[in-house]
């Protein structure tokens, strides 16, 4: 007698039920990209940005770091160096340029128009630029999918999810997502390296960790957390290392192939100056900057610290640790600030590890009317500030607030009446709906002319 067939479907069914934790991984990833991608902006705003992106392109092209023909932006800002060999580098490092360089060669089209960036050709491509423009969304899914993971271990799905929910949605890590500076994926990867530490994995610890550098070398100052994880499963883990120490060697040979010095990034004076107090008071604190203005629900992760200490000392106590050099990091830079970006972009890499420590908060919220208020207010004011800051480019409002006189650049940091937050909301006044910030939302609710 013949057994009965397995119903089609089925196969995949189990595999559902067994690997829960997968399954929703996957969703929470397709969610988000859709979620960032949909809003990205579509553009590139900064010189920083551009200077990133054109030296992927370059490297797609015509497999070279160099960029003379953005010399005339180099003679306006400074976005690098000119090498020993004459030609001019950027100074930023090699993640998103990498990254660029793949997205454009894949989907750069021939018979296209050309990327126009203030009135200048960039590239022949401008489909392939567009899509590059929404790497960030990638990275910025793959951080929140790692924070799910992470929090699957300690915490049941109600939590998880209301977690990542108000950190990917309710933070600046959304506006940082629909950009395309460096600081997503760093904090993307950091992420990934610390939930694979949460379940013992050195390899994917120090393979997170290094990829995390090649965005941001700094961050360097989370080696504790793979440290941690190789304490605890032995000595014969260490070798896991060796894939940290292969990304320190990446970042030497790309320092050398533009500057044939292996410790020189291009950055020449700018470095670690600034009044550590006044910077530590200017991303924690400054109506400006602070990370709690524009992300006011990690707020949630200060007694949520308290809580998780008590539970797992070792993870908390690593959070804290990353949390707390990152920002010391931060505030010594020489610009602190951030430039001409909003939010608090330096920041963002920590985000999604405060992450970890406002999920206490939310567990003890399903019991407690108070905390649970205080969640979804703290949840509004931060889902209300990412939305104010999609309605209309904030690049293009302070640009126009500094340049006409107005206010000062010092005041949209330390006034409270002139800060970036509160001049994007004045301008709304006379909002109109080609202002929004998203390129395909505008291609799908206006007819306003890109």
């Amino acid at each position: 007698m013949t057994p009965a067939r397995e119903p089609r479907g089925s196969a995949t069914d189990n595999w559902l039920r067994k690997h829960p934790n997968l399954s929703a991984a996957g969703i929470c990833f397709i969610a988000f990209l859709l979620f960032y991608g949909i809003t990205s902006r579509g553009k590139f705003q900064t010189s920083d940005e551009l200077s990133v992106f054109v030296t992927g392109a370059s490297l797609a092209t015509r497999g070279q770091l160099q960029i003379d023909e953005f010399q005339w932006l180099q003679d306006r800002v400074n976005i690098g160096q000119t090498g020993p060999d004459g030609h001019l580098y950027i100074k930023y490092f090699p993640g998103n340029v990498l990254a660029s360089a793949l997205v454009y060669k894949l989907t750069a089209r021939a018979d296209d128009d050309a990327y126009v960036w203030s009135n200048v050709g960039v590239v022949p491509s401008v489909t392939g630029a567009r899509w590059c423009t929404r790497i960030n969304a990638l990275w910025g899914a793959l951080g929140m999918t790692a924070l799910l993971l992470l929090l699957r271990r300690y915490f049941d799905w109600r939590t998880a999810i209301a977690t990542v929910v108000l950190v990917g949605a309710c933070s600046d890590w959304w506006y940082q997502s629909r950009g395309f500076f460096s600081e997503v994926g760093s904090g993307a990867f950091l992420m990934a390296g610390l939930c694979f530490a949460a379940y013992e994995k050195p390899s994917g610890s120090a393979l997170g960790l290094a990829l995390s550098m090649l965005f941001r070398p700094t961050n360097l100052l989370a080696l504790p957390i793979w440290a941690s994880t190789v304490w605890r499963k032995g000595i014969r883990t260490l070798l896991s290392g060796l894939i940290i120490i292969a990304a320190i060697g990446g970042l030497a040979l790309y320092n050398w192939l533009r500057f044939r010095s292996p410790l020189n990034f291009g950055y020449g004076g700018e470095g670690f100056s600034a009044s550590l107090l006044n910077g530590l008071y200017g991303v924690l604190l400054s109506p400006g900057r602070s990370i709690f203005v524009y992300s006011p629900v990690l707020l949630l992760a200060v007694p949520g610290a308290i809580l998780f200490f008590r539970k797992e000392k070792t993870l908390t106590t690593l959070c804290l640790i990353t949390v707390i050099t990152f920002s010391v990091a931060i505030g010594h830079w020489h610009a602190w600030a951030g430039g001409l970006s909003w939010g608090s972009r330096l920041m963002t890499a920590i985000v999604p590890v405060l992450g970890v420590l406002i999920a206490p908060t939310l567990q003890r919220a399903w019991k407690n009317k108070w905390i649970a208020l205080a969640a979804v207010l703290l949840a509004v004011a931060g889902f209300s500030v990412q939305v104010i800051s999609l309605l209309r480019d904030p690049t293009r409002v302070i640009i126009e607030q500094v340049t006409n006189g107005n206010v000062k650049w010092e005041e949209t940091l330390y006034s409270v009446k002139d800060s970036w937050l509160a001049l994007q909301v004045r301008s709304l006044s006379n909002w109109q709906s080609c202002d929004l910030d998203s390129y395909t939302l505008r291609r799908w609710l206006t007819n306003c002319p890109e």
